[in-house]
């Protein structure tokens, strides 16, 4: 009896020990998505828009720095691939985070396929001055576009109350505004610079705001202990 005793507060420690740690990576996975946001704001209108002289911010579009030709290259090249592992990772997260909510499941599962998507469209960029690559670019830009805005409608639907509210209007605003800059192309303009920044920007802003929300686990987004049915839809 007495080497039972020791064995169980033995055991509880374990496992409160490997939760301790599945929470800590937990965090540090949904971490990465409000990273990749700051680091892409940084990365393209912060340095590669400065090391290229001449380029209007308010009437360009965020993809002519990623072209192949851009002055800043070199370094959006390495970037991306950042990006997708700190956006990927994050998509983990919100998977690991809503266990027995189907919606915001889904919704993980489709964050971390647009995270990978990244690939694809490192390997079709732009290229300046060559109007040959720009079929390819918008065909693999729009399945992305095609997975942000599933993955936003899902993570709306398994929420309920102010974040459901907050990507439903993060959703329209980036949409309606990235329509709006497509029909302003090719450009310059303001309709173009402006209007795709507000639509990057409103999909950034989300996924930060969606890592907060995430953040400390609720028991609307844990996992429904067996027998009791799915879980309700999150705060």
């Amino acid at each position: 009896m007495s080497l039972d005793k020791r064995r169980l507060p033995l055991r509880r420690r374990a496992a409160t020990h490997g939760t301790q740690r599945h929470e800590s990576a937990r965090k540090a996975l949904l971490a990465a998505g409000a990273l990749s946001s700051l680091l892409y704001v940084i990365a393209t209108d912060g340095v590669a828009a400065s090391m290229w002289d001449g380029y209007r911010r308010t009437e360009q579009m965020v993809s002519e720095l990623f072209a192949v030709g851009s002055p800043g290259r070199d370094v959006l090249l390495p970037f991306t691939w950042l990006y997708t592992v700190l956006f990927t990772a994050f998509g983990v997260g919100v998977w690991n985070s809503v266990r027995g909510n189907r919606a915001l499941r889904i919704g993980g599962g489709l964050l971390i396929g647009y995270g990978l998507w990244n690939i694809l469209g490192a390997l079709y960029p732009l290229t300046l001055e060559d109007d040959a690559s720009v079929p390819m670019h918008i065909l693999v830009t729009n399945i992305q576009l095609a997975l942000m805005v599933a993955a936003m409608c899902f993570v709306a639907a398994g929420f309920h109350g102010r974040m459901r509210a907050y990507s439903i209007v993060s959703l329209a605003a980036s949409a309606v505004m990235g329509m709006v800059a497509f029909m302003a192309a090719p450009g310059p303009n303001l309709v173009l610079g402006i209007g795709e920044r507000i639509s990057i920007g409103a999909f950034l802003l989300w996924v930060a705001v969606l890592t907060v929300a995430l953040w400390r686990r609720l028991p609307a987004v844990m996992a429904a202990p067996a027998g009791s049915g799915p879980a309700p839809a999150a705060q």
